[in-house]
């Protein structure tokens, strides 16, 4: 019997202002595809947020607006929050043809280590022995980012995640503290 076989990609984006959702789903062609469902809830929410119907085999850039967090024709953009989603995908009969993913936004959280990277002078040569310990926290910091994602994402292992995802956070703002004053 065929049956479709449903799939999201929710990739990492640098955008603070949208969740991307791409359907990677292989449909059956001979059984129609209707009552679509995607339904987010977002970090310490309890109930998910349906969105407008998410295009086969087509993608979604989310915001705040359609999330609810702010309201719709709101000029100032939001961001979303880093945090672990719960993101639902379902077509008819919906209680049995989904999918459901968890995904750890950690787009604030990469975005601050790329920032902090950018205060460190790197040059193309060997670095010295100061550097090189402070990259070496770098590398275990982001270690640590994508631990949390992976715990999250691969494991469902979410309170671990979101351990691992407020340890590697407060290590890198630590890091910033004590090195970043002085990395000139």
């Amino acid at each position: 019997m065929a049956k479709h076989l449903l799939s999201l990609d929710i990739p990492d984006t640098a955008s603070p202002y949208v969740l991307r959702v791409v359907d990677v789903s292989i449909y059956a062609t001979d059984i129609p595809v209707d009552c679509e469902r995607l339904d987010i809830t977002l970090p310490g929410f309890a109930s998910p947020v349906f969105i407008t119907t998410l295009p086969q085999g087509g993608s979604l850039n989310i915001n705040a607006a359609d999330l609810g967090l702010v309201e719709l024709g709101d000029t100032l953009p939001v961001a979303l929050p880093d945090g672990v989603y719960k993101i639902k995908y379902s077509v008819s009969p919906n209680e049995y043809a989904f999918v459901e993913y968890y995904h750890l936004r950690n787009t604030s959280l990469v975005n601050e280590y790329y920032s902090t990277l950018c205060q460190i002078k790197l040059e193309p040569c060997e670095p010295s022995a100061e550097l090189e310990a402070n990259l070496h926290k770098l590398r275990l910091i982001k270690l640590y980012i994508d631990g949390a994602k992976a715990q999250v994402e691969s494991c469902h292992a979410i309170s671990q995640g979101m351990e691992m995802y407020e340890y590697a956070k407060k290590l890198l703002r630590d890091f910033y503290k004590t090195c970043c004053t002085h990395c000139h």
